[in-house]
């Protein structure tokens, strides 16, 4: 495999990119970040102490180069044992990465299939449910802290359900990935897991793709995990101090994304050909995250239509990823023409699906590099927990009063109820909901991008509904549109909203569900924990001046969605009429 698979047209960044780059070979970056030296970021004892323990993730790969036989034995192990069907329940860094493996390469072909569960949608939790064998199924209980609201409660959810079943011992149908000493590998010990995997504690969850995090699921899914170690090695040589920091694909990479962001483009529209979706979703969590601090950072945008060129030349870095052997007319037609334009494009093309192995390390580094560039820790989360603590809250509400603190609608109509929190209340004055939302998208400015953040089970009819909508109104509002399925964008991208540029524009998307679930041990439902995590997010959202609404679909999501439409399309049409 070659590490030059990546190519970079700077355009208009070209000036300000190669005087960040010599000023990062100055202070002798790459060199830093290999060496562990927080000052590369922050000068303070509170941050040096989390960068210290937060680098693991440059050695990793050597140690689980050694664990390959091991790993290896336990694919084996688990499909003697009848276990054919492998559910994840997990969220975020947990996560993507299995996702990835699971989406991007085919894996076994001996009937195995792979589930990813992270949503405490009751919806989706059905519908995985109903798609496996529980006797044939070995779930992955992924949690760095091993206190995660969402991924326990799954755990204990189908524990029940195995025990409910008579299958005996229920334990061996369950397999940890943790931090040693977390509560997870407690959980394991007394529940009897068939095995618990202890991740190095120096490693950030949305760094650990090249860890057990990632790796124990590929193992599992078929993928040939060595091979996809052997490429994140060549990367890392590649990317080390030890590589001419003039061809260090990190270095260019993420001096490009830091320097943009510094310069008005912080926008990086993630496309790509089918089977490497799912790893802009992991690039999106991974840079959004790391970079969203102090009112700074970079906006990653995966998986929206490609917009009109007068919308990608605006504040835009486009990213442009493609594997051999799809389709990738559509992505040159748009590249040739961006770069005409002096938009800066990343094109990255691989031979072969293990080279994304390269991929997961050279833009963790990249990522490390660009909050290099913009000052800041990339390797802690702030503003993530302000949303939980709000959950906690509210779900102690409603056990106290047997209610959830919804508020009063503004308005409703046509089975969609509008609530507000913050200033947005206050320019709410109609009874008209297309004029409410058109109200609402009048606010935007240079600069801004809408969030979509649904509460709703991912299925593919939510998902088709909710991206024709993404695109009408990126195309037709002319600003990125970003798609979030709540709620696992809170453990992704959700920091940047809060913690990142003061722009954006937020509709929140609840429904009523045909079915719910209870959580056992607890006194709410999955799908009362979801509506208290929307409801979190609303109140941290509104009370940073966040221009934020929430519309609750009362017929559903499917009604729902397709009513919201039509309401959008309204609302847009007048502004444009109006000439807003």
């Amino acid at each position: 495999m070659s590490t030059l698979t990546q190519r970079v047209s700077r355009g208009r960044l070209e000036v300000a990119y190669r005087q960040e780059v010599e000023r990062l070979i100055a202070v002798g970056a790459v060199q830093k970040i290999w060496s562990r030296q927080p000052s590369l970021w922050k000068q303070d004892t509170d941050h040096a102490r989390v960068i210290r323990n937060r680098l693991g993730w440059i050695s990793v790969l050597d140690e689980m180069r050694e664990e390959q036989p091991s790993l290896c034995e336990l694919g084996q192990e688990t499909y003697q044992a009848g276990l054919r069907d492998i559910v994840l329940l997990g969220m975020g860094g947990s996560s993507l990465a299995a996702e990835v493996f699971s989406q991007a390469f085919f894996g076994a072909a001996d009937g195995r299939r792979f589930f990813v569960l992270d949503s405490t949608d009751p919806e989706s939790i059905l519908a995985v449910e109903r798609a496996i064998d529980l006797r044939q199924t070995l779930f992955i209980v992924a949690s760095k802290s091993g206190k995660t609201r969402e991924t326990l409660s799954q755990f204990l959810y189908f524990h029940h359900l195995a025990q409910a079943a008579a299958i005996k011992p229920p334990g061996k149908h369950f397999i940890a990935i943790t931090d040693s000493g977390s509560y997870l590998a407690q959980l394991a010990g007394e529940y009897s897991f068939r095995r618990v995997f202890l991740n190095p504690a120096d490693i950030g969850g949305r760094y650990s793709a090249l860890s057990y995090f990632g790796l124990v699921p590929a193992v599992l899914w078929g993928v040939d995990a060595t091979a996809v170690l052997d490429a994140a090695v060549e990367m890392r040589a590649a990317c080390s101090p030890a590589a001419p920091a003039q061809t260090n694909p990190a270095l260019e990479l993420g001096a490009l994304l830091g320097v943009g962001a510094r310069n008005a483009t912080d926008k990086l529209m993630l496309f790509s050909t089918p089977r490497l979706a799912s790893f802009c979703n992991w690039i999106e969590q991974l840079v959004a995250e790391s970079t969203g601090k102090e009112g700074r950072g970079v906006v990653p945008v995966a998986g929206a239509p490609l917009l009109s060129l007068d919308a990608l030349g605006e504040g835009c870095v486009v990213a442009a990823l493609s594997l051999q052997g799809e389709d990738e007319s559509e992505l040159e037609g748009c590249v040739a023409p961006l770069k005409l334009r002096d938009v800066p494009v990343v094109e990255i093309r691989l031979q072969r699906d293990v080279e994304l192995g390269g991929e997961f390390f050279k833009w963790e580094a990249a990522t490390a590099v660009a909050g290099a560039v913009l000052g800041i820790n990339p390797f802690d989360e702030p503003d993530v927990q302000e949303s939980k603590d709000a959950t906690g809250r509210i779900l102690e509400q409603f056990q106290a009063t047997g209610e959830m603190p919804v508020g009063a609608s503004r308005l409703a109509e046509d089975g969609i109820e509008l609530y507000a929190e913050g200033e947005v209340r206050h320019t709410i004055s109609t009874l008209r909901l297309s004029e409410a939302l058109r109200t609402f998208l009048a606010q935007r400015r240079p600069g801004d991008y809408l969030a979509l953040l649904a509460y709703v089970d991912r299925n593919e009819s939510n998902a088709r509904q909710l991206e024709a909508l993404r695109a009408s109104l990126g195309e037709r509002l002319r600003l990125p549109v970003l798609l979030g399925y709540g709620p696992r964008y809170l453990h992704s991208i959700g920091q940047l909203f809060k913690g990142g540029p003061a722009t954006g524009l937020f509709l929140i998307i609840t429904a009523t569900k045909s079915e719910d679930l209870a959580i056992p041990g607890a006194k709410y439902s999955f799908g009362q924990l979801q509506l208290a995590q929307a409801l979190g997010d609303l109140e941290s959202l509104g009370r940073r001046g966040k221009p934020t609404l929430r519309l609750h679909l009362a017929q559903g999501a499917e009604a729902g969605l397709r009513e919201l439409r039509r309401m959008m399309d309204q609302a847009v049409a007048s502004s444009r009429a109006a000439g807003r």
